[in-house]
């Protein structure tokens, strides 16, 4: 087996429990590996603002990725990569999943600012990962929406995330997750993957010795790109 160098991590149903919280065990385990000079990377589809909760327990992690590498920063180096999706590209597809979609909800992130031009009702609130306490997307009207390069798209409601991809395949990258109930939108450059090997140059780590944990479609790319992926399906103890 190779000597592993780095390890990248997946937040929900990967290094957390179901319940959202890091086991001693796990937290234990990660520290291990970084006492013994591995770099710890962690990888997920949540905001910073979200999942810096989680990642604060964890002091060695230098390098994160936020929306599935949307946007990734180096806490050491204190710089960050963004990649949003085009002003016209957004524009583009909102105005196409009003069209096809208008009983859908959507919201944008942009960095770690949140906005929406229609209200999310309570009952839908779990979808989108906010608890009762948590604070909503601003609301905002749609020519402040139709000026954004956003960092994420989310689509809640939208049966025809198929036809997202087909029309807009070529600029962004789409995820259907919980079922399809909520549709990721990134821009094309903006993958796990990608962006996984971009920080793996930055290191100097070749791919070769590299681990992944994941449990869901986005991370499937990883495990493509990786020579030693692991798929962390059983539970998390």
């Amino acid at each position: 087996m190779s000597k592993i160098d780095a390890i990248v991590l997946d937040l929900d149903g990967t290094l957390l429990r179901s319940d959202k919280t890091l086991s001693p065990r796990n937290y234990e385990a990660v520290k291990s590996c970084f006492n013994s000079g591995v770099h710890i990377i962690v990888a997920t589809a949540r905001p910073p603002r979200v999942a810096r909760q989680f990642i604060e327990q964890m002091p060695f992690v230098d390098y994160i990725l936020f929306y599935n590498g949307a946007l990734v920063t180096c806490e050491s180096k204190q710089i960050q990569r963004h990649f949003g999706i085009p002003m016209d590209v957004n524009e583009k597809i909102s105005k196409f999943i009003a069209m096809e979609a208008p009983q859908s909800f959507i919201s944008y992130e942009v960095n770690d600012c949140w906005y929406t031009s229609t209200v999310i009702p309570d009952s839908e609130c779990i979808h989108y990962g906010i608890r009762p306490h948590d604070p909503k997307p601003e609301l905002v009207d749609n020519d402040f929406i139709n000026s954004l390069s956003p960092t994420k798209i989310l689509v809640l409601g939208c049966n025809s995330w198929e036809d997202i991809i087909e029309q807009f395949g070529d600029a962004v990258n789409v995820i259907a997750t919980d079922g399809g109930a909520l549709v990721q939108i990134m821009d094309k450059s903006a993958s796990k993957e990608d962006v996984v090997q971009w920080v793996l140059n930055d290191m100097g780590v070749i791919s070769e010795n590299v681990m992944v944990f994941g449990d869901y479609y986005n991370d499937l790319g990883l495990f493509h790109a990786i020579t030693i992926p692991y798929d962390l399906c059983a539970p998390v103890l």
